[in-house]
């Protein structure tokens, strides 16, 4: 540290003495060139005339004829004449090799040579007191900057290490299982932003629990009622209590149709949402996808007074034709089943720039509160229904939207419950 401030001050020195000379220089040959047209040359006293009154005891100027020879020579502000140099040893060679001379001329004439310098700043005593004074300074200037920035650095970083520490243990916590964590708020941006980030995990964490308790309450329900139903008629038949009549055995049918669907169900949506599952994409005309669907749904809607309406651009996208015809399908059934008679289901396929967009909108309204959970697994808005199925359709549907990179919403809109399916670069012509 003490050699970079003394490196910094001896290079501040040496720009200040080079500033100094060539200001000098600047200031005095303008001067002796006029007092050699004045007088039609050099002459001693008249030069002497000119620069004394400039010169102080640091200055150094030294004047030479075009051929070199001494003029006038003046040192630290007293004129020093050829035999003074003889009595000290030196020559005027030797002031010329001290300080390289510069020319001056008049036109392209050279008519002299001008050496310049000054005493060195820290010859002088208040000088190397005032350079000493700023040394001294600057050095404690410097171990007190470094002193606050180790005691700041110390402080922020016991403070980052205790909150680091908290949101670590936080953490921790739960994927132990804890979700009732409290993480600190008060730290650096980037802490905060991690902490809002693991509660929002935790409420995920949370939700995910409460909702695998509940499709796990909701599986073994739909498994065992009809599987207890079946059970007990079977009993009763072997008991002789039950006669074995066509109908019956068609109702037990029916019922173990029912748990094999849910079986059915269940694998799909587990297929869907593996990390293995991949797509086939061919591409599919617009108003084929729309005929199948209006073509499997059709008597349906019409035994239940229902008008179904399927339309659309006609182009040719690309997806993999038998997973979205069963996304679609699903959105639709759900959609049976909430709309009253009389209502009406439509399903639109539009575009926009290379986007593909697919609406089925039906007659009727979703509670506000079920809207954020409608695709979640076995989540039925309303238990009671008649039909009301597994509460997997529209998982499903979401899966395999979720498998085109595309997105899908739902929503209310007038007297309408709207969902949206949105395949992105999904056009193809």
């Amino acid at each position: 540290m003490s050699l970079m401030t003394g490196f910094a001050i001896k290079a501040s020195i040496m720009n200040w003495n080079r500033e100094k000379k060539e200001d000098l220089e600047t200031i005095l040959v303008p001067m002796i060139s006029k007092a050699h047209r004045l007088n039609g040359g050099f002459t001693e006293s008249a030069l002497e005339a000119t620069l004394l009154p400039y010169m102080t005891d640091s200055l150094f100027v030294y004047v030479f004829d075009e051929n070199k020879r001494p003029v006038l020579l003046i040192e630290e502000g007293r004129r020093i004449r050829a035999q003074d140099l003889q009595a000290e040893g030196r020559t005027a060679q030797s002031l010329l090799n001290r300080n390289p001379p510069i020319a001056i001329k008049d036109g392209s004439t050279v008519i002299a040579y001008l050496s310049v310098d000054s005493a060195d700043f820290l010859a002088y005593k208040a000088n190397r007191q005032f350079v000493e004074t700023m040394r001294d300074a600057i050095t404690i200037g410097i171990l007190i900057a470094v002193g606050l920035a180790l005691a700041v650095s110390l402080v922020f970083s016991t403070s980052f290490s205790s909150e680091t520490k908290e949101l670590a243990a936080g953490i921790v916590s739960i994927s132990g299982g804890d979700h009732d964590v409290a993480f600190p708020k008060s730290g650096t941006r980037e802490l905060t932003l991690i902490a809002r980030s693991a509660e929002t995990l935790q409420r995920r964490l949370e939700r995910e629990g409460r909702l695998r308790r509940q499709w796990m309450q909701d599986i073994s329900h739909d498994l065992r009622t009809p599987i207890a139903a079946i059970k007990s008629q079977f009993e009763a038949m072997v008991d002789g209590v039950l006669d074995t009549s066509t109908k019956r055995l068609e109702r037990l049918h029916s019922e173990l149709n029912h748990v094999e669907a849910l079986v059915r169900n269940l694998q799909e949506l587990s297929r869907y949402e593996s990390p293995e599952m991949r797509i086939k994409r061919t591409p599919i005309a617009s108003r084929g996808f729309l005929g199948n669907i209006r073509e499997r749904f059709l008597f349906l809607c019409e035994q239940a007074g229902i008008t179904l309406e399927c339309s659309g651009e006609t182009v040719t996208f690309s997806m993999d034709e038998l997973l979205m015809q069963r996304c679609v399908s699903n959105i639709v059934q759900n959609a049976l089943q909430h709309t009253e008679e009389g209502g009406r289901i439509h399903v639109l396929l539009s575009t926009r720039y290379s986007d593909v967009h697919i609406t089925i909108e039906n007659t009727g309204h979703i509670p506000e509160a079920d809207i954020e959970w409608m695709f979640d697994r076995m989540y039925r808005g309303n238990t009671a229904r008649p039909g009301g199925g597994f509460g997997l359709g529209l998982s499903i549907a979401k899966a395999i939207v979720d498998l085109h990179s595309g997105s899908i919403t739902v929503e209310n809109e007038g007297q309408f419950a709207r969902f949206v399916i949105v395949l992105p670069q999904a056009r193809v012509s």
